[in-house]
């Protein structure tokens, strides 16, 4: 399993304090990653819905088996980052997926070149003068598709220990076919509790409704 990332911007490692409320985050149909129970209970990602869906889009998630071969594909997770002094819960949440387009895959290789690392950046640039979130890069996700599991190759990471070394940035394993994802943290890739929202929430049913 080969991945070759050319550039990244992951200097953000700032956390806004900000209580952890499963109520408030979870409003919706939730899916969480299969190493949950292994994770640390003071770490936490969440993945909005919007963002789910846009990783489950790019990755033919919905499509489930399928007898052809499929190549690696990957991403980057916006967001921002969180402390919970009280419960001394870390915890990011992902508002924004960004996924790499134009990197060159094959069944056992992802490169994600500069182009597309330039590509995906003004992505993130224009998604927050949209918005005006202010997000930044909490994390990135790739695939192990066909029969492959789920989990953090050596060439994995070492892209984690170089470019996503953050205490509180995360990576996210995902067969496609096989419905299987687990999450991954820092540089020595500790299992992690992520909770992906797989339904719109109220509020954008409702914003929904008004379009």
């Amino acid at each position: 399993m080969k991945i070759t990332i050319h550039s990244v911007n992951n200097s953000a490692n700032e956390e806004l304090c900000e209580s952890y409320d499963e109520f408030a985050l979870f409003d919706g149909v939730v899916h969480s990653s299969d190493n949950a129970p292994e994770g640390d209970p003071h770490h936490k990602l969440v993945l909005k819905h919007k963002a789910v869906r846009e990783i489950f889009d790019f990755i033919e998630w919905d499509r489930g088996e399928r007898p052809d071969s499929r190549d690696e594909q990957g991403g980057i997770l916006l967001g921002k980052r969180y402390y919970d002094a009280k419960k001394e819960i870390h915890f990011a949440v992902v508002s924004k997926a960004i996924t790499a387009d134009d990197a060159v895959g094959s069944s056992g290789y992802l490169d994600i070149t500069q182009e597309c690392w330039r590509d995906m950046h003004k992505k993130k640039d224009d998604y927050n003068e949209a918005t005006g979130e202010d997000a930044v890069i909490v994390g990135w996700f790739h695939t192990h598709p066909n029969s492959l599991s789920c989990f953090m190759s050596g060439t994995d990471r070492n892209t984690q220990d170089l470019f996503f070394d953050g205490d509180n940035t995360y990576s996210i394993v995902f067969n496609p076919q096989r419905h299987l994802l687990k999450a991954f943290r820092a540089r020595e890739c500790y299992a992690t509790q992520a909770f992906l929202i797989t339904t719109p929430t109220k509020a954008e049913v409702e914003l929904d409704g008004q379009d």
